[in-house]
Protein backbone atom coordinates (compact mmCIF):
# COMPACT_ATOMS: atom_id res chain seq x y z
CA UNK A 1 0.00 0.00 0.00
CA UNK A 2 1.50 3.34 -1.05
CA UNK A 3 0.50 5.90 1.57
CA UNK A 4 1.74 9.22 2.88
CA UNK A 5 2.18 10.47 6.43
CA UNK A 6 -0.76 12.82 5.96
CA UNK A 7 -3.01 10.01 4.71
CA UNK A 8 -2.18 7.84 7.73
CA UNK A 9 -2.75 10.80 10.05
CA UNK A 10 -6.13 11.44 8.43
CA UNK A 11 -7.09 7.80 8.87
CA UNK A 12 -6.35 8.11 12.60
CA UNK A 13 -8.32 11.35 12.80
CA UNK A 14 -11.26 9.71 10.98
CA UNK A 15 -11.53 7.16 13.82
CA UNK A 16 -12.23 10.14 16.08
CA UNK A 17 -14.64 11.85 13.69
CA UNK A 18 -12.27 14.76 13.07
CA UNK A 19 -11.60 16.86 9.98
CA UNK A 20 -8.92 15.79 7.54
CA UNK A 21 -5.58 17.58 7.42
CA UNK A 22 -4.15 19.21 4.32
CA UNK A 23 -0.63 18.47 5.55
CA UNK A 24 0.55 16.71 8.69
CA UNK A 25 3.76 18.70 8.73
CA UNK A 26 2.30 22.14 8.05
CA UNK A 27 -1.23 22.02 9.49
CA UNK A 28 -1.59 24.19 12.61
CA UNK A 29 -4.66 22.49 14.08
CA UNK A 30 -4.73 20.74 17.44
CA UNK A 31 -5.18 17.41 15.67
CA UNK A 32 -1.99 17.82 13.66
CA UNK A 33 -0.02 19.09 16.65
CA UNK A 34 -1.16 16.11 18.72
CA UNK A 35 -0.18 13.57 16.07
CA UNK A 36 3.22 15.23 15.64
CA UNK A 37 3.90 14.68 19.36
CA UNK A 38 3.71 10.90 18.87
CA UNK A 39 4.59 10.41 15.20
CA UNK A 40 6.34 12.99 13.06
CA UNK A 41 8.44 11.26 10.40
CA UNK A 42 9.06 14.45 8.43
CA UNK A 43 10.47 16.55 11.28
CA UNK A 44 14.11 17.64 11.40
CA UNK A 45 14.41 15.23 14.33
CA UNK A 46 11.81 12.58 13.46
CA UNK A 47 9.54 11.17 16.18
CA UNK A 48 8.54 7.51 15.93
CA UNK A 49 7.01 6.73 19.35
CA UNK A 50 3.68 5.36 18.11
CA UNK A 51 5.23 3.68 15.06
CA UNK A 52 7.86 1.91 17.17
CA UNK A 53 5.20 0.49 19.48
CA UNK A 54 3.32 -0.99 16.54
CA UNK A 55 6.47 -2.41 14.95
CA UNK A 56 7.79 -3.92 18.19
CA UNK A 57 4.61 -5.84 18.96
CA UNK A 58 5.07 -8.40 16.16
CA UNK A 59 7.86 -9.66 13.85
CA UNK A 60 6.26 -8.13 10.76
CA UNK A 61 7.67 -9.61 7.57
CA UNK A 62 8.16 -6.22 5.95
CA UNK A 63 10.06 -4.99 9.01
CA UNK A 64 12.21 -8.05 9.63
CA UNK A 65 15.87 -7.71 8.78
CA UNK A 66 18.96 -9.94 9.03
CA UNK A 67 22.57 -9.08 9.76
CA UNK A 68 25.68 -11.14 10.38
CA UNK A 69 28.12 -9.50 12.76
CA UNK A 70 31.13 -10.49 14.82
CA UNK A 71 32.97 -9.13 17.83
CA UNK A 72 35.57 -6.44 17.13
CA UNK A 73 38.74 -6.97 19.15
CA UNK A 74 41.31 -4.32 20.06
CA UNK A 75 44.77 -5.32 18.85
CA UNK A 76 47.64 -5.08 21.34
CA UNK A 77 50.72 -3.28 20.04
CA UNK A 78 54.32 -2.90 21.15
CA UNK A 79 55.37 -4.28 24.54
CA UNK A 80 51.75 -4.62 25.65
CA UNK A 81 52.04 -7.53 28.12
CA UNK A 82 54.42 -7.11 31.07
CA UNK A 83 55.08 -8.35 34.58
CA UNK A 84 53.59 -6.17 37.33
CA UNK A 85 54.72 -7.63 40.64
CA UNK A 86 53.81 -11.12 39.49
CA UNK A 87 50.52 -10.08 37.88
CA UNK A 88 49.99 -9.80 34.14
CA UNK A 89 49.73 -6.16 33.10
CA UNK A 90 48.36 -5.10 29.74
CA UNK A 91 48.99 -1.69 28.23
CA UNK A 92 46.39 -0.49 25.77
CA UNK A 93 45.84 3.22 25.19
CA UNK A 94 42.21 4.28 25.35
CA UNK A 95 40.97 0.88 26.49
CA UNK A 96 37.91 2.39 28.19
CA UNK A 97 37.73 -0.21 30.97
CA UNK A 98 37.11 0.45 34.65
CA UNK A 99 38.25 -1.55 37.65
CA UNK A 100 35.96 -4.53 38.07
CA UNK A 101 35.18 -4.86 34.34
CA UNK A 102 35.61 -8.22 32.65
CA UNK A 103 37.66 -8.75 29.50
CA UNK A 104 38.56 -11.54 27.11
CA UNK A 105 42.19 -11.76 26.02
CA UNK A 106 43.23 -13.99 23.12
CA UNK A 107 46.14 -14.75 20.78
CA UNK A 108 48.87 -13.55 23.14
CA UNK A 109 52.11 -15.34 22.21
CA UNK A 110 54.82 -16.10 24.78
CA UNK A 111 52.75 -15.26 27.85
CA UNK A 112 49.93 -17.61 26.93
CA UNK A 113 48.58 -17.65 30.49
CA UNK A 114 47.17 -14.19 29.69
CA UNK A 115 44.67 -15.70 27.27
CA UNK A 116 41.21 -16.13 28.75
CA UNK A 117 38.51 -14.25 30.65
CA UNK A 118 39.58 -11.89 33.44
CA UNK A 119 38.37 -9.20 35.78
CA UNK A 120 40.67 -6.20 35.68
CA UNK A 121 42.14 -3.49 37.88
CA UNK A 122 42.75 -0.30 35.94
CA UNK A 123 45.51 2.30 36.24
CA UNK A 124 45.61 4.82 33.42
CA UNK A 125 46.42 3.13 30.12
CA UNK A 126 47.26 -0.10 31.95
CA UNK A 127 45.16 -2.80 33.55
CA UNK A 128 46.19 -5.90 35.44
CA UNK A 129 44.42 -9.23 35.18
CA UNK A 130 43.07 -10.05 38.64
CA UNK A 131 44.38 -13.35 40.01
CA UNK A 132 46.84 -13.88 37.14
CA UNK A 133 50.40 -15.16 37.49
CA UNK A 134 52.91 -13.87 34.94
CA UNK A 135 54.92 -16.58 33.16
CA UNK A 136 56.87 -16.68 29.91
CA UNK A 137 58.38 -14.13 27.55
CA UNK A 138 55.95 -11.93 25.63
CA UNK A 139 56.17 -11.69 21.84
CA UNK A 140 55.60 -8.04 20.98
CA UNK A 141 52.57 -7.00 18.94
CA UNK A 142 50.59 -10.17 19.63
CA UNK A 143 47.22 -10.59 21.25
CA UNK A 144 43.92 -8.76 21.34
CA UNK A 145 41.33 -7.85 23.96
CA UNK A 146 37.63 -7.03 24.16
CA UNK A 147 35.25 -6.15 26.98
CA UNK A 148 32.68 -8.82 27.84
CA UNK A 149 29.67 -9.05 30.18
CA UNK A 150 30.35 -9.12 33.91
CA UNK A 151 29.05 -12.70 34.23
CA UNK A 152 26.77 -15.39 32.75
CA UNK A 153 27.51 -14.57 29.09
CA UNK A 154 30.75 -14.65 27.08
CA UNK A 155 30.21 -11.82 24.60
CA UNK A 156 28.19 -8.67 24.00
CA UNK A 157 27.13 -7.31 20.62
CA UNK A 158 25.90 -3.83 19.77
CA UNK A 159 22.75 -4.20 17.64
CA UNK A 160 22.27 -2.13 14.47
CA UNK A 161 21.05 1.43 15.04
CA UNK A 162 17.73 0.64 13.33
CA UNK A 163 17.05 -2.39 15.56
CA UNK A 164 13.87 -2.06 17.59
CA UNK A 165 13.93 -5.58 19.02
CA UNK A 166 16.06 -8.66 18.39
CA UNK A 167 14.03 -11.70 17.33
CA UNK A 168 16.67 -14.43 17.31
CA UNK A 169 20.37 -15.12 16.90
CA UNK A 170 21.86 -18.08 15.03
CA UNK A 171 18.46 -19.65 14.35
CA UNK A 172 17.85 -21.70 11.19
CA UNK A 173 16.27 -18.73 9.46
CA UNK A 174 12.77 -20.16 9.23
CA UNK A 175 9.64 -19.14 11.09
CA UNK A 176 10.51 -21.31 14.09
CA UNK A 177 13.17 -19.43 16.04
CA UNK A 178 13.30 -21.75 19.08
CA UNK A 179 16.47 -23.50 17.90
CA UNK A 180 18.56 -20.32 18.02
CA UNK A 181 21.13 -19.38 20.65
CA UNK A 182 20.13 -17.98 24.03
CA UNK A 183 20.55 -14.22 24.35
CA UNK A 184 19.46 -11.24 26.43
CA UNK A 185 19.04 -7.62 25.39
CA UNK A 186 20.35 -5.53 28.27
CA UNK A 187 21.16 -1.82 28.32
CA UNK A 188 21.21 -1.68 24.55
CA UNK A 189 23.56 -4.62 23.95
CA UNK A 190 22.92 -8.26 23.09
CA UNK A 191 24.44 -10.63 25.64
CA UNK A 192 25.17 -14.14 24.36
CA UNK A 193 27.84 -16.85 24.15
CA UNK A 194 28.54 -16.46 20.43
CA UNK A 195 31.46 -14.50 18.99
CA UNK A 196 29.72 -14.25 15.61
CA UNK A 197 25.95 -14.00 15.34
CA UNK A 198 23.35 -14.20 12.61
CA UNK A 199 20.93 -11.63 13.96
CA UNK A 200 17.28 -11.48 12.96
CA UNK A 201 15.58 -8.34 14.23
CA UNK A 202 12.66 -5.95 13.89
CA UNK A 203 13.86 -2.95 11.93
CA UNK A 204 12.48 0.57 12.17
CA UNK A 205 11.05 1.07 8.69
CA UNK A 206 10.72 4.77 7.93
CA UNK A 207 9.72 4.41 4.28
CA UNK A 208 5.94 4.73 4.55
CA UNK A 209 5.40 3.25 1.09
CA UNK A 210 6.64 -0.09 2.46
CA UNK A 211 3.76 -0.43 4.96
CA UNK A 212 1.17 -3.11 4.08
CA UNK A 213 -2.45 -1.99 4.14
CA UNK A 214 -3.44 -3.99 7.22
CA UNK A 215 -0.44 -2.63 9.13
CA UNK A 216 -1.50 0.91 8.22
CA UNK A 217 -5.01 0.22 9.52
CA UNK A 218 -3.75 -1.21 12.81
CA UNK A 219 -1.23 1.60 13.23
CA UNK A 220 -3.92 4.24 12.62
CA UNK A 221 -5.99 2.93 15.53
CA UNK A 222 -3.02 3.06 17.87
CA UNK A 223 -2.23 6.58 16.67
CA UNK A 224 -5.86 7.57 17.24
CA UNK A 225 -5.67 6.30 20.81
CA UNK A 226 -2.60 8.46 21.41
CA UNK A 227 -4.30 11.66 20.27
CA UNK A 228 -7.82 11.00 21.62
CA UNK A 229 -7.35 12.91 24.87
CA UNK A 230 -6.02 15.98 23.07
CA UNK A 231 -8.53 16.09 20.22
CA UNK A 232 -11.65 14.58 21.79
CA UNK A 233 -10.94 15.53 25.39
CA UNK A 234 -11.75 12.03 26.55
CA UNK A 235 -9.34 9.65 28.26
CA UNK A 236 -12.09 7.03 28.06
CA UNK A 237 -12.12 7.25 24.29
CA UNK A 238 -8.34 6.85 24.25
CA UNK A 239 -8.63 3.66 26.31
CA UNK A 240 -11.42 2.39 24.09
CA UNK A 241 -9.38 2.93 20.92
CA UNK A 242 -6.29 1.31 22.40
CA UNK A 243 -8.33 -1.72 23.41
CA UNK A 244 -9.77 -1.90 19.90
CA UNK A 245 -6.24 -1.74 18.48
CA UNK A 246 -5.05 -4.51 20.82
CA UNK A 247 -8.03 -6.85 20.47
CA UNK A 248 -9.55 -6.17 17.06
CA UNK A 249 -7.27 -4.27 14.67
CA UNK A 250 -3.85 -5.75 15.38
CA UNK A 251 -4.61 -9.51 15.76
CA UNK A 252 -5.91 -10.14 12.21
CA UNK A 253 -3.06 -8.11 10.74
CA UNK A 254 -0.55 -10.15 12.73
CA UNK A 255 -2.25 -13.40 11.78
CA UNK A 256 -2.16 -12.61 8.05
CA UNK A 257 1.46 -11.52 8.33
CA UNK A 258 2.43 -14.73 10.14
CA UNK A 259 0.94 -16.82 7.34
CA UNK A 260 3.02 -15.15 4.62
CA UNK A 261 5.59 -17.91 4.54
CA UNK A 262 6.22 -21.56 5.16
CA UNK A 263 8.39 -22.94 7.93
CA UNK A 264 11.26 -25.18 6.95
CA UNK A 265 10.79 -28.89 7.41
CA UNK A 266 13.65 -31.25 8.18
CA UNK A 267 13.50 -34.59 6.37
CA UNK A 268 13.91 -37.54 8.81
CA UNK A 269 17.06 -39.63 8.57
CA UNK A 270 16.69 -43.02 6.91
CA UNK A 271 17.27 -44.80 10.20
CA UNK A 272 14.83 -42.69 12.20
CA UNK A 273 12.12 -44.55 14.10
CA UNK A 274 9.34 -42.83 12.17
CA UNK A 275 10.76 -43.92 8.80
CA UNK A 276 11.45 -47.49 9.96
CA UNK A 277 7.98 -47.87 11.42
CA UNK A 278 6.36 -46.92 8.10
CA UNK A 279 8.34 -49.68 6.42
CA UNK A 280 7.12 -52.28 8.88
CA UNK A 281 10.51 -52.78 10.49
CA UNK A 282 10.73 -53.74 14.13
CA UNK A 283 11.87 -50.94 16.41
Amino acid sequence: MAATATEIANLAIAHLGGRALASLQNDSTQQAASIRKWWNPEAVTPIYTALDETLRMHPWNFATNRKRQTITYHTLTGTAVTNDGGLIRITHSGHGYATGDRVYVKDVVGVTVANGQWYVTVSGNHFTLDGSVFAGTYTNNTGSVVGIPQFAYDFQHTPPTDCLRPISINADGGQNEDDGSDFLLEKGVILCDDETINLKYIQRITDITKYPADFVTAFSYLLASYIASDTAGSSGRAIELHQFFTKAAAPPAKARDANEGKGRRITPFDDSQSVLSRGGYAL
